[in-house]
């Protein structure tokens, strides 16, 4: 069952290195829809995606996650 709220998360983190463009990706959408990626070129490694459907616990526990930490507390201010 869809659920309709706007809930959205996206994380990424990767650095270009000895081994090209290495990075981790994961977002999770208030449908429960949940998608990562992982591209390591460590030993000739090929990308590694999946997505998969997570229940409404699963993401109401990311929401407390990132309610509890207060990241969305504070504002960035673009730069001038």
């Amino acid at each position: 069952m869809p659920r309709h709220d706007d809930f959205y998360v996206r994380y990424y983190v990767g650095h270009r290195g000895k081994f090209g463009h290495e990075f981790m990706e994961f977002e999770f959408r208030a449908d429960g829809k949940l998608r990562y990626a992982n591209n390591s070129n460590y030993k000739k490694d090929s990308m590694i995606r999946k997505e998969m459907t997570v229940s409404k616990s699963v993401i109401d526990e990311v929401k407390r996650i990132i309610s509890d930490s207060e990241i969305t507390k504070y504002v960035l201010k673009p730069f001038e």
